[in-house]
């Protein structure tokens, strides 16, 4: 399945919808050389190939991830070490945002963190967000990537979304939370000449 996050395919870290990163002195993995790199930047690691470790300085935080044309989404797959299974995320919500929401009144059930609300409105007061999955991921589990299918109801109704947030919402036990790979799979709208 191909996959719309990860950045050689045109996917990319948005900051504004992005939790900070680890910084603490007991961030083993990022030397001290590297303090001064961005956020995007250390977000971005969980959005390449060699799947590196983007570390949140909690149990809970959100990923933004924009795709480089929007994209009816299927299906996301999460990635994890297994030789650390407590920081692995645990409770995983995906987030499409809708720019026009006008028909789709019957998704406001739920909704992500009011940061991230905040900061799509500044940009676009008319959009919205909808649940795509509810999901978790289990270190424990015989493979340590796991794909989980988006909502029927939403996958039905062919919405295509140029952006989405991922929220963990809880890890097995530790402190911080590290993700070492999103996918999102689906299939690319083609744009018209």
């Amino acid at each position: 399945m191909q996959d719309f996050a990860l950045i050689a395919s045109g996917g990319f870290a948005i900051p504004p919808l992005t939790s900070k990163s680890a910084t603490t002195s007991s961030s083993w993995w990022r030397p001290e050389p590297f303090q001064h790199l961005s956020q995007s930047y250390l977000a971005n690691s969980a959005l390449t190939a060699n799947g590196s470790c983007w570390r949140m300085p909690q149990a809970r935080g959100h990923l933004g991830i924009g795709f480089r044309l929007p994209v009816i989404i299927t299906h996301v797959s999460i990635e994890h070490l297994p030789s650390h299974p407590m920081d692995a995320p645990r409770d995983i919500v995906l987030w499409g945002y809708l720019e026009q929401v006008d028909n789709l009144q019957h998704y406001t059930d739920d909704k992500p963190p009011l940061e991230v609300i905040d900061e799509t409105q500044k940009q676009n007061p008319n959009g919205s967000f909808i649940k795509l999955a509810h999901m978790e991921y289990s270190p424990f589990h015989d493979s340590h990537i796991q794909t989980f299918a988006v909502d029927e109801n939403v996958l039905q109704s062919g919405l295509d979304f140029g952006l989405v947030v991922m929220e963990i919402r809880g890890n097995w036990g530790a402190d911080e939370t590290c993700l070492y790979r999103v996918r999102v799979h689906g299939k690319e709208i083609p744009t018209e000449v």
